[in-house]
């Protein structure tokens, strides 16, 4: 029923009313992306507001003119070359009008190019590249992606996993990446190896932070090797996993997927901030943290390390979506080839 819905939607597109509703609604959408990044909304003219709409509004209706035809032929295995062929030329067009100059490899089509392209776009900066910690929790994550594509079902519960996530948290992720870059602009010209009452309390703030953003990020990684496992769990039932059952979860010998992140967050010094547990000598040039027994003591130079470890850790798991979503367009490319290739009898 919703998809018949559907069709009688799009088999009476009005391109000029869809670009009038869109200039209507074009200003909250800004205001509301803008709210997300912590931004003031820009100033929208009239013409940019028309221009705006006039181009979505194009490309809904191209995206229409060439996709309505292959209603007919979905699911039809014989038609895929159709289906491939109509879906790089409505690519071609839309480049086309964007002015994008595209260039080729051999033997690679439109589909390939925007593959290499969004790869390449993922990729860190040299200088991160090159950090140890970055490494070792990059080529965890792959490894995750890849279990979790090869697992059956795996994709599809991923996929669901990951929505789900990013419903509740993408708002709180980019208070957190905000919140990050103006503490990090801030200390650029302060000495945090000087042990003083107000640097301790500076690193103090940015790594409990840090360990609370990377709680919820920890549950979708652990979410993840659970569907691995066979023992999928929905995204409510992890949120009610603490901080603790997720680290024991990390450093379990049944989870070696996980085992990447040994180390990344020490949840003594993580409990001892948040039950201000949390002194210092500065006669003997150590910090404090005590957690109920267990006490650990770091130099300033070690807590600066393992706040440089956590944010490192945070800002390269932040990866996992997009590589997710790499994957989930390679497989669909790689399918789509060789069905090509190799066309049904039936």
């Amino acid at each position: 029923m919703k998809d018949k819905q559907v069709n009688k939607t799009l088999d009476t597109f009005d391109e000029e009313s869809f670009k009038l509703e869109l200039e209507k609604v074009l200003p909250q959408m800004i205001a509301e992306i803008s709210d997300m990044l912590e931004q003031r909304p820009p100033r929208i003219t009239k013409k940019d507001k028309k221009e705006m709409a006039e181009m979505m509004s194009w490309g809904v209706g191209v995206s229409f003119s060439h996709l309505k035809p292959l209603e007919g032929i979905e699911g039809d295995l014989s038609q895929v070359d159709t289906f491939y062929r109509t879906w790089e030329e409505l690519f071609h067009v839309l480049l086309r009008r964007s002015g994008t100059k595209i260039r080729l490899k051999p033997g690679e089509d439109i589909f390939g190019y925007y593959l290499r392209k969004y790869l390449a776009a993922i990729k860190p900066p040299y200088q991160v590249k090159r950090l140890k910690q970055y490494k070792a929790v990059r080529e965890g994550i792959e490894s995750l992606v890849v279990a979790t594509m090869n697992y059956p079902g795996g994709k599809d519960a991923a996929k669901q996993l990951i929505e789900e996530f990013q419903e509740k948290h993408t708002k709180e992720y980019m208070r957190y990446a905000n919140a990050l870059n103006a503490r990090v602009n801030s200390y650029q010209n302060i000495n945090l190896e000087r042990m003083t009452q107000q640097n301790i309390t500076r690193l103090t703030d940015l790594y409990r932070d840090s360990a609370a953003a990377f709680e919820n990020r920890l549950r979708l990684i652990v979410g993840l090797n659970h569907i691995v496992r066979g023992k999928a769990k929905t995204y409510d039932d992890l949120r009610k996993l603490g901080y603790n059952e997720l680290l024991q979860a990390v450093h379990s010998s049944d989870n070696p997927l996980l085992h990447f992140l040994h180390g990344s967050v020490e949840r003594h010094v993580r409990n001892a901030m948040m039950h201000s547990g949390v002194s210092c000598s500065l006669s003997k040039g150590l910090i404090k943290f005590a957690d109920r027994k267990n006490v650990i003591e770091w130099t300033m130079k070690e807590f600066i390390r393992q706040t440089k470890k956590l944010i490192i850790t945070i800002q390269t798991v932040e990866y996992l979506e997009a590589l997710f979503n790499y994957a989930c367009a390679y497989q669909s490319l790689a399918v789509m080839k060789f069905l090509r290739a190799n066309p049904p009898s039936n």
